[in-house]
């Protein structure tokens, strides 16, 4: 029996004799057939779908700062074996079982997969983009992304701390750029980020940074002798000082032991606090007010230190290259403005390596 072949078209136009209105309809029915296709293209070319965008490694780079997609799904797997199936939805400080949820609204679900949300809020994070382009992006009502995003970010803020967060007895080895420091633990230094004025005095006053003349948060930040970012303190006010950030993280310090070396600049007036631990505090030399000068010996440690200290710098670089950071954070997002940041630092942790081995 002679197969059929339904690619080919069922009328013979050269054989039967076809009116002149049904040939213009064809005609017309394949020339609208093009153009949605061609408009499908175009739509299909302005959203974010992760199944394109995890075959190119560099657009997938730009969107999400993971060098390619199998770091991404690293990091995935890892959350989705400790974390999803304990999932939690956040509504700003409240925080309640996805279970309690179970007689939600039909159609409340969301459209992605877990993996594909992730997805999103990493695109935020990365790109700055606001809950209006994603929702058009990802096919998503703005409520929607905007639930997603916060529980995520709260998801990725407790499992990241835990998995980036210094241990107290862990040994991190020494790169070769900090061969000159044997007992070197961590380098320190505070970083801010804006933030949008508030209509409280009191408040305005606490979170108003004289260096940056604008109202901020700030963060201590501590990367190990690998570069690697192990340590984000909590929010602080912009007003409040270096010294009094590091005295009061009582979850870094508490890691520190007898010997260890702390690297800082010359702001970090804390001295005083880590030598009751044993713990030696390493800053450049400064001349002061009594002397011309510094000593050739004092020059040339300041270069080294200077030359270590250099690296927390980078990695506060990297954390800056997250888009949503450079933005005003408006107050509306006041309440999740410590887990963005923190999950921004400790995702640096999953780029390419700061210092090259």
């Amino acid at each position: 029996m002679k197969e059929h072949d339904y690619c080919k078209p069922q009328v013979d136009y050269k054989s039967q004799s076809v009116s002149p209105d049904f040939l213009q309809e064809m005609i017309s029915l394949q020339k609208r057939v093009n153009e949605l296709e061609q408009e499908n293209l175009k739509l299909r070319s302005k959203c974010l779908l992760l199944d394109d965008l995890k075959l190119d490694d560099n657009k997938f780079h730009n969107w999400t700062g993971f060098p390619n997609y199998l770091t991404f799904k690293a990091l995935y797997d890892y959350l989705e074996a400790i974390a999803l199936d304990k999932k939690k939805v956040w509504r700003g400080a409240e925080m309640k079982n996805s279970n309690q949820n179970s007689r939600s609204k039909p159609g409340s679900a969301s459209k992605l997969t877990p993996e594909e949300e992730m997805f999103m809020v990493i695109v935020r994070l990365r790109a700055g983009l606001s809950v209006t382009d994603l929702a058009q992006r990802f096919s998503l009502s703005e409520s929607s992304v905007s639930k997603l995003f916060t529980s995520w970010i709260n998801l990725m803020y407790f499992h990241l701390k835990e998995l980036c967060e210094m241990q107290q007895y862990e040994n991190y080895g020494k790169a070769k750029q900090f061969e000159s420091f044997p007992h070197l633990r961590v380098i320190l230094d505070c970083t801010e980020i804006f933030t949008q004025k508030p209509s409280s005095l009191k408040a305005c006053k606490e979170i108003y940074s004289n260096y940056k003349s604008h109202t901020t948060f700030k963060f201590l930040i501590a990367i190990n002798s690998h570069g690697s970012i192990v340590y984000v303190s909590r929010a602080w006010g912009g007003r409040t000082s270096d010294k009094h950030i590091t005295a009061n993280s009582v979850d870094f310090t508490a890691t520190l032991n007898e010997g260890d070396e702390v690297m800082a600049d010359r702001g970090f007036d804390i001295n005083e606090d880590m030598k009751e631990r044993g713990v030696k505090v390493t800053i450049p030399d400064f001349k002061g007010t009594g002397r011309s000068q510094m000593k050739n010996a004092e020059g040339k440690c300041s270069e080294k230190i200077a030359e270590a200290r250099i690296h927390v710098e980078r990695a506060i670089q990297r954390i800056k290259t997250f888009q949503i950071l450079l933005k005003q954070i408006p107050l509306s997002m006041a309440h999740l403005a410590e887990q963005v940041f923190v999950v921004c630092a400790y995702l640096v942790n999953f780029q390419a390596p700061i210092l090259r081995q």
